[in-house]
Formats: structure tokens, sequence, C-alpha cells
């Protein structure tokens, strides 16, 4: 069978494939550096929603982000069984019909090319709430995605990639607006190549260009406020990269160079009692980075392992728009015809630019030493974020409710992390831990304006500012096999942050949380397997919030959030190798609960969602 599970042992991963042996897997964009600075620890939630991959369509569950992410367990069968077929087909419901997907990967072999194709739509209704009561989120999705591979000598391919996501009619409460319309389109080119002789073992080289398109408002999809809101933005990004690893002596190394170019424009209208075009809010911001990275890895002695690795990045932003002035008319339009350029001026200082430049050194360093049946290790790094386009040139003006401004004259932010952990495996357990802190030094932090030191306004709109602040965080994940075909899983994550420049919480900080599953597999004859097991998700209180609008920055808009945990059943089938179904039923007791942190854009309306209550899933994945 292409599902494995625990047998007396742990199972760690055992995804088999029937398919073509390919020495060189699906990948479709560059693998990330040891110094990689685009994804730094976020602690709030995300602007955009994440991508679904071609890898994942055939099993990932339908997002619902309020629910938060569901165990493994819950698609290990369909995943197992889609990794290894040359078509896949899925269809299924979640939330007793309340959320449901169709979709289809295929895989085809022509020699030494080959062709993927995927598409996939999910639709999300508007769900029942463990308090029975309507939750109005909801959204239809269509992700179609296509990448073709060519491997022209051995270890050597190159893969062309495509992907057109839409959402539409994308409802969200607790927000000012809906959004009736997101299209997110990206084209990537790949080469990996292990040339036959010459200085580099791997010559790795990327270009790619994405597109976003949006639009947003508040009366597509509701009631209309008293003041019609409309925003559109338009999002493009190239990127280049070229990497080369190469052998000296006894270390392995990799060296860098990337470019990236972005250029964002987003605009807001309204509709009434104010018409036209009432700010520039991202004011035609492009960006041009360019960096190089070295990174090497080396064994001191057997089993343990030495990394290391520096990054160098140069910034160049430029809001092209930022003298731009709105021509809105009507009741009150005096309030919104500001531009960009007059709002840092009146909350930063007279003649703020608007075009900085940033260098930025980044680097890290890590040690693994093995003990026995397990390892230690110690890591330390410096890691550096340029301001992003909405930090640095928001102007979004009008009433006090509205005021956002992007403040140009932010420094980079800098953190300064060290970090601990080990893992350690039996016969029949694994167990791994870490625990860290990250000192940041100019951590980027939206605020209230009340007269700080560099901000010249105190009427609460939101401005940005560098202060110091700090992030700690631990982890632990276990594994045991409990008997013939029985194991169980515990994983937990703890977070803590604060503003130590003013001496409060940081925002949107999660607390304790995590997750406990037991669960039994078994394989009854050649063609069928089965699984069943029960899970149990929680999380703590968190009470450290940022939500004062008098004192702090009213990030925390939903304030303190309560503890909950929940019980889940999950069962699983797998027949002939080209069947597999799942289903079970979350929030078994119908709890009312909420993450405190939502992957959801994060706003000066948004707020905690409660989750669906007591739900059933069924899902199943057929393959060819």
């Amino acid at each position: 069978m292409a599902w494995c599970g625990f047998a007396g042992a742990v199972a760690l991963a055992c995804l088999s494939s029937t398919a073509a042996a390919d020495p060189v897997p699906f990948r479709p964009f560059p693998t990330p550096t040891f110094v990689e600075t685009r994804f730094l620890q976020r602690h709030a939630g995300e602007d955009l929603p994440p991508p679904m991959l071609l890898p994942q369509m055939a099993w990932a569950p339908v997002s619902l982000p309020a629910r938060g992410p569901v165990p493994e367990e819950w698609s290990a069968p369909r995943k197992a069984l889609a990794a290894g077929a040359d078509t896949s087909v899925i269809a299924g419901s979640d939330g007793i019909g309340d959320a449901a997907t169709i979709g289809t990967v295929t895989r085809r072999d022509l020699g030494d090319t080959t062709i993927w194709a995927g598409i996939r739509g999910d639709q999300v209704n508007p769900y029942t709430d463990g308090g029975n009561a309507r939750v109005a989120y909801s959204y239809e999705r269509l992700n179609t995605q296509m990448a073709v591979s060519h491997r022209f000598r051995p270890g050597s391919r190159l893969t062309v990639f495509g992907l057109r996501d839409g959402i539409e009619e994308g409802r969200t409460p607790h927000s000012s607006v809906d959004t009736p319309q997101f299209q997110r389109g990206q084209g990537n080119l790949l080469l990996d190549h292990a040339p036959a002789a010459g200085p580099f073992d791997r010559v790795e080289a990327a270009a790619s260009i994405s597109t976003i398109t949006y639009a947003s408002d508040n009366w597509s999809l509701r009631s209309p406020g008293a003041l019609g809101l409309r925003y559109e933005g338009d999002w493009i990004t190239y990127r280049g990269l070229v990497r080369g690893e190469f052998t000296s002596g006894d270390w392995r190394n990799s060296l860098t160079a990337d470019v990236n170019r972005s250029q964002t424009l987003t605009v807001f209208d309204t509709r009434f009692a104010t018409q036209g075009r009432s700010s520039y809010r991202l004011p035609d911001v492009e960006t041009t980075q360019a960096g190089v990275a070295w990174s090497a890895v080396t064994a001191p002695q057997p089993g343990d392992a030495l990394s290391a690795g520096l990054r160098l990045d140069a910034v160049q932003s430029r809001a092209a728009m930022a003298h731009a002035v709105p021509s809105a008319s009507g009741n009150a339009a005096a309030l919104f015809n500001i531009s960009p350029q007059q709002l840092y001026d009146a909350y930063y200082g007279a003649g703020i630019g608007n075009d900085p430049f940033d260098v930025n050194l980044s680097g890290r360093a890590q040690y693994r030493r093995s003990i026995g049946d397990g390892a230690i290790y110690g890591e330390i790094r410096r890691l550096v974020r340029t301001p992003d386009s909405g930090e640095r040139f928001y102007g979004s003006s009008g009433p006090a409710a509205f005021i956002q401004v992007g403040n140009p004259g932010l420094s980079p932010e800098a953190h300064h992390a060290v970090e601990l952990g080990g893992d350690r495996k039996g016969a029949a357990w694994q167990l791994s831990g870490k625990v860290w802190y990250d000192r940041v030094a100019g951590f980027i932090t939206p605020d209230r304006a009340r007269g700080q030191d560099g901000i010249l306004r105190s009427d609460a709109g939101i401005v940005y500012r560098n202060v110091d602040a700090y992030l700690a965080g631990a982890g632990l994940d276990g594994r045991w096999g409990l008997a013939d075909g029985l194991g169980a899983r515990m994983k937990l994550a703890w977070m803590r942050g604060g503003n130590l420049s003013d001496h409060r919480p940081l925002y949107q900080i999660a607390p304790l949380q995590g997750e406990a599953v037991i669960e039994h597999r078994r394989t009854v004859g050649p063609d069928l397997a089965f699984n069943a097991g029960a899970s149990l998700r929680f999380a703590a209180g968190q009470h450290r919030v940022d939500d004062s609008t008098a004192t702090g920055s009213a990030q925390d808009t939903g304030g303190p959030t309560g503890g909950y945990g929940l019980v889940d059943l999950f069962a699983g089938l797998v027949a002939a190798d080209r069947f597999a179904v799942t289903l079970g039923i979350a929030n078994l007791l119908d709890k009312r609960y909420q993450m405190h942190v939502n992957p959801l854009p994060q706003g000066v309306t948004t707020q905690p969602l409660a989750a669906p209550g007591r739900s059933l899933f069924l899902t199943a994945t057929m393959t060819f």
C-alpha cells in the first residue's frame, strides 16, 4: 500500500510512488537559501490567501481559516494515495454541506518530458458556529495549474509552471468590506542542472512573474452602510535567481544572487455620501531588491554538522504617485483630497523623502551535535526585513476612522535570535523540541498617533513606528507507537511578545496551543486498509493583548479571547490502491470557540471569527 502508518514503531513519512522514477522531484519554486529574509516570523494575519500548489490539490482540506489547521491524519490516506498516482480526482463536503470541493490532478510521462495539470473548485457557504449563530464567511475558489518539466540529462531539468487562482464572492464578517473578486496569476521558469564539468556541482536558475488584482467593497455582497467603500488593487512582481553549489575541501557551499522588482497600486473610492477617488492607499509603490547570499555546511566530526551563511540585500523603494491628489466630490470631500506626501509630511515631518534606500546584512549559523539516537543543536541568526509597501507608504485619508499613514522614514526591522533544540528517538517513539528568543531592533508596529517621539499629530490615526521588541517561543513534538497499528502524536506551541519601548504586550500573539491524536491503522487484506482515531485540539486563553485605543495600538481589535478544547473523530479507508475516503466529525461537542489569531487580513475592523460548530466532513480521492 502507498499509505504507511504506525505498526509497532513510528512511521515518520511514507510516500511511495508507482509513477516513473524521477531523480529531480517536481518543484515549482527555487529551493530557499539557508539565510532567507522573505519568510521572517510574522505574528499577525496574512494579507493574501496562501496558494494551493499542484501536489496539494488532490488531498488538501478546504480552507476554513476560522477553524484553524486540521490534524495531518485527517488527510493522510488520500495524500499518500495521490502521491503515487498518474491521475487523482477529489470530491467532498465539509461542515454538512457548508463547504464543498471537487477537482482533479493528472500527470503524464512522455519519455524525458513530464506534464502535470490540475483544476480544483472550492465553495464555502456561511456556517453555524458552536453557539448556533450564523457566520457570514464564504467564498468561491477556482484554481487551475499546469507544469511541464523536461529532463535533458540525468540530474538536469527545465520546468515551466503556471497558476491561475481566482476567489470570488468573498465575504468576511467583522471587516469593513467584502472581496467580490480576487485573482492571482503566477508563471515560473526553473532550471536545475548538474554540470558534467566545471566549478559547480549543481546550478539552479529561475525567473518568475506574479500578478494580483482584487476589488473589495461594502455594497456588492452586503447592505451598504452610510459611506460606500471600494478598494481596487494591482500588484505585479518580477523575480530572478541564480544559484551555484560547489565543494571546497570539507565544505559544501552555495552562492546565490537574486533580484525582485514589485509594483503595487491600491486606490480607494467612495460611492456616497462622498463620491469618486478618495485616496491612493498604496500610491504606485515600486520596490527593487537585489541580494547575494553565501552558505556552507561541513561535518566537523562524524554525525555533526556546522552550517553558516551570510546575505546582503540592497533595497530601493519609491512611491511614484506620492504627490497625486485625489479628486473626490460631495460631502466631506476636503478630508479625502489629500496626497500621500501631504500625509507623510503632516505626521512625520515636512519634506520627508518617499524614496528610501536600505542595505541589510543578515547571517545565520547552526551547530548540530549527534548524541546517541538523537541530536541537539544551537543556532544564532540575524535576519533583517525591509518595511513592506504598506508600512512605508500607506496614504489613506478621510475621517479619523480612515486615517492610515505609512512612514517612509522607517528603518529596516532587525531580528537577533538564538534557538536551542534537539530530538531523540527510540524503537517506537520520537521526541523533538526547541526554545527560541528573538530580540528585535526597529520592530515595525502600527500604532495610534498620540504625539510620540517622531509623530507630529495626536488624532489616533494609524501610523507606523520602529520600536524595540522581543519575541520568544517554544515547541514540542512527540510520536509514539503504543501497540501494533496503534500510535499517538502530540504537538505543543507557545509564543510571547512584548513592545519594550512602550511597555505593553505585542499585538496578535497566539497563546499556548496544540493538538493530541491517537490513531489505529491496519491492513486487513492485500487491497484494503483502514484507520480510525480521535484528536484533541486546544488553546489557552490570551489575555496579554494590545486592544486600547487610548494607550495602545488597538491592533488586538477583538480583545482577550478564551481558551478551548475540541474533540474530533475521524476514519479512513483505502481500497485497491485506487480509492481513499476520509470522514469524521469535527468539534464533536459543538463547542463555541475562536482563535486569537486568524489567518485573515488584519485591519482596524478585523476581529476573531467564531469557528464552525459540530460538523461532518467526508472527502474521497480516486486515482487512475
